[in-house]
């Protein structure tokens, strides 16, 4: 028996409304120090040494495409413009393009566009803890704060036991055929808010490998600094500890 390969989709296909109220800036292609946040995201998967191909799932009408790709030229890397209406298409739909070089027992690392700080020391941490678990699973962080549930007048009804909550991330990490059989099953369905959610659709429960929490993703325009300030602390690191 050989074993399993590493493959990345990597949905690429909204817009960020939240990050660009007026629609002119598409969120994965603003600029963070010189880089795209889509070509940060990209990096540490081309690089890594496990990963045998990167899907990148684009709108047919992304104007932003050659750019992209004249900014990242790599053999392991593929742009495909068969982005769906939802996340869940998006994600089947880069899937399938792998066509037979994927297998129904090879790994698919799902990551967003928009969480450009991934490392691969994450990205290792997420293999390694995954390799002998048929479930799969994902990066996620455990939550700090304390947590409310309120009403629809914005009043506390309760607090949450934050022993149990993780805030989840990306990558996640799962068997092709598992994967696609999920997605497919809740395609239409508007509580499947990330792979895992469509996972334990299943009544399969994936495990959760303790992240950190500089791997948050893009939401809003502010982020930017804070991306920055993370890039701009690494780098001071590291020629200190040249």
């Amino acid at each position: 028996m050989t074993d399993p390969s590493y493959f990345v989709v990597i949905p690429a296909a909204g817009k960020g409304a939240r990050f660009s109220p007026s629609g002119d800036v598409v969120k994965q292609h603003a600029d963070l120090l010189g880089k795209s946040i889509l070509q940060r995201a990209i990096e540490p998967f081309i690089s890594h040494q496990k990963i045998k191909c990167v899907v990148v799932v684009l709108s047919p009408y992304d104007s932003g495409l050659q750019q992209v790709e004249s900014d990242i030229e790599h053999q392991k890397l593929s742009f495909q413009r068969v982005g769906g209406k939802t996340r869940a298409e998006s994600v089947l739909n880069g899937i399938r393009t792998l066509g037979t070089l994927a297998g129904p027992e090879d790994w698919i690392l799902v990551h967003d566009a928009a969480r450009p700080l991934i490392t691969q020391e994450l990205i290792d941490r997420l293999i390694n803890e995954l390799t002998i678990d048929s479930d799969g699973g994902l990066l996620a962080c455990r939550l700090v704060d304390t947590i409310k549930n309120s009403n629809e007048r914005n009043r506390v009804v309760s607090t949450a036991d934050r022993k149990q909550l993780w805030a989840a991330q990306t990558p996640q990490m799962f068997r092709r055929a598992k994967l696609e059989q999920a997605l497919r099953m809740t395609i239409d369905r508007n509580d499947i808010t990330d792979e895992s959610s469509a996972i334990e659709a299943l009544g399969i429960n994936p495990l959760l490998v303790e992240s950190d929490t500089t791997n948050f993703k893009i939401t809003y325009a502010h982020d930017l600094d804070r991306a920055k300030l993370v890039l701009t602390n690494g780098a001071k690191k590291r020629r200190a500890e040249i």
